[in-house]
């Protein structure tokens, strides 16, 4: 299997990795809980990646709404 794809934003902390990914989907607050369920797998892969790829085992995965300017734990 070939997945391609590119983080947004990778920050390295002395606790863990943080990858953020930025979305323009235009939709409301309301509608996030949703939208985040259809990236979960994206930014469980991008998650993964930057562990094997960094040698760590921790890491904290948000998406960024940017129409309703809101941050999404995943």
């Amino acid at each position: 299997m070939v997945v391609q794809g590119i983080i947004d934003m990778l920050i390295r902390t002395p606790e863990s990795l943080v990858v953020i990914d930025f979305k323009t989907d235009q939709i409301n607050a309301a509608q996030t809980t949703e939208r985040t369920e259809s990236y979960r797998g994206q930014l469980e892969l991008y998650g993964k990646a930057a562990c094997a790829i960094l040698g760590t085992d921790s890491v904290e995965r948000w998406l960024y709404f940017l129409t309703p300017r809101c941050a999404v734990e995943v």
